[in-house]
């Protein structure tokens, strides 16, 4: 469903959980094997959290699905930067959320951040969506 972009509007946000599952299939959409992702044994011995996290990208592209509702479509996401604070450990969900800041030019700025169940931030950044 299509927002309307003003000063203060909020997104609806996405919570989604991590899980072995998500992990493995977006390992194999993305081609990012890396076994910090699925592997329990080696993500033991390198992982910040000792057990297997969520890709970073699969976050941002969750970030990116809730901007595209948000919009009306693809066509309408002018970019997207985020910044990875913390791991997501598989196994717990996530919460994704946008706040317009600012609408000028035809664009509007949607500052995006994701939160773990723990109440940390593992993504923060900003989407322009043309409006």
């Amino acid at each position: 469903m299509s927002l309307t972009f003003t000063v203060g509007a909020e997104l609806d946000p996405i919570s989604q959980p991590s899980s072995l599952v998500t992990s493995v299939m977006y390992a194999g959409a993305s081609t990012d094997y890396n076994p910090l992702h699925y592997d329990p044994d080696f993500a033991g011995q390198v992982s910040p959290t000792g057990a297997p996290i969520a890709h970073g990208m699969y976050s941002m592209g969750l970030v990116s699905r809730m901007l595209t509702a948000a919009a009306g479509g693809p066509e309408r996401v002018a970019d997207l930067q985020v910044r990875f604070s913390k791991p997501w450990p598989l196994g717990t969900t996530a919460t994704f959320t946008g706040t317009v800041t600012e609408v000028t030019g035809g664009l509007a700025t949607v500052e995006v951040t994701g939160t773990a169940e723990d109440g940390q931030t593992i993504l923060s950044g900003v989407g322009h969506v043309r409006v």
